[in-house]
């Protein structure tokens, strides 16, 4: 099934995989143009099509350029992309969960902080453009998780939350860090350039921040364990959080005021602990696998 030399260049890969991606959203785009021949014009069938078009974005733009390039160049493609496991999965699981309870702080300051960002008046029209993307964005993301029934919810947890997580982590880290760490020679710079390559690819400026804490996360999850279903796990945990907290509590003041949380020194010095014990437990671990590793040889 390989018809590609195993002796590409990293960079041949790398261009490879864009290329796959560039030709996964084309295709991709004319599926969901093809399906919303048959959908109705009102805001049932918009729905409707924007979990149609999430399905197929996530598995024919994101999941299957992963994969056509690792089952490719490969000869263990499963392997390659982390999805085999090891023995240290539930350590593993605790350290994630671990990872994302102090780190949350963090990344809610800047996730703060991104929105109120007011850019110089020279980018004056450039600022309206990217508030009228990020607009569009927030539209359709209230529009999925406006659902009310435990249909609903299921459904956003299945497309949102385990979907997404897994296409974007075979993508961002099962192939495009493994990749850049091979050109690189460097884990370092290959989680923070794949961490900024999965904020950009979003398109929310708004979001850009609290979205690369995110993507370095995922990414030093996966330098560590090399096991993307970690980075998967912490992917759907946050996911679903949000899908979870906006079901049960979405309707309440306290809910609807999070978004208006003002920037206070006590605020600020809570994200900086949360962030100074996330990197303290990275290094912890690293040391200890270190030492584990060690005793076994």
């Amino acid at each position: 099934m390989r018809h590609l030399p195993t002796s590409l260049s990293t960079g041949t890969r790398i261009a490879l995989l864009f290329l796959l991606l560039l030709a996964g959203l084309l295709l991709a785009g004319a599926v969901v143009t093809l399906l919303g021949r048959w959908a109705s014009p009102d805001e049932e069938g918009r729905l409707v099509m924007i979990y149609a078009g999430t399905v197929v974005q996530s598995l024919i733009a994101i999941a299957a350029p992963a994969l056509s390039l690792a089952f490719l160049t490969e000869k263990r493609p499963a392997r390659y992309l982390g999805l085999s496991g090891n023995d240290k999965m539930g350590r593993e699981i605790v350290f994630t969960l671990a990872i994302f309870l102090f780190s949350y702080p963090l990344a809610s300051f800047l996730s703060q902080w991104n929105r109120q960002m007011v850019l110089p008046e020279a980018f004056r029209d450039l600022e309206r453009m990217m508030r009228s993307m990020e607009d569009a964005a927030m539209e359709t993301t209230e529009l999925i998780l406006s659902f009310d029934t435990v249909g609903g919810l299921l459904v956003n947890l299945l497309v949102v939350g385990v979907l997404a997580a897994v296409s974007e982590e075979l993508f961002f880290r099962g192939a495009l860090q493994q990749l850049l760490q091979e050109w690189y020679r460097s884990g370092h710079a290959a989680v923070w350039t794949s961490a900024v390559v999965f904020s950009l690819i979003h398109f929310q400026f708004y979001g850009f921040l609290p979205r690369m804490l995110l993507g370095a996360l995922l990414g030093y999850l996966f330098l560590y364990t090399r096991n993307l279903w970690i980075p998967i796990l912490f992917h759907f945990i946050n996911n679903a959080i949000v899908i979870l907290v906006h079901y049960f509590w979405g309707s309440t003041t306290w809910f609807r005021e999070l978004d208006e949380l003002p920037l206070t020194l006590p605020y600020l010095a809570v994200s900086v602990t949360g962030g100074l014990v996330t990197l303290l437990l990275f290094r912890l671990y690293r040391t200890d696998a270190s030492t584990g590793q060690r005793r076994t040889i």
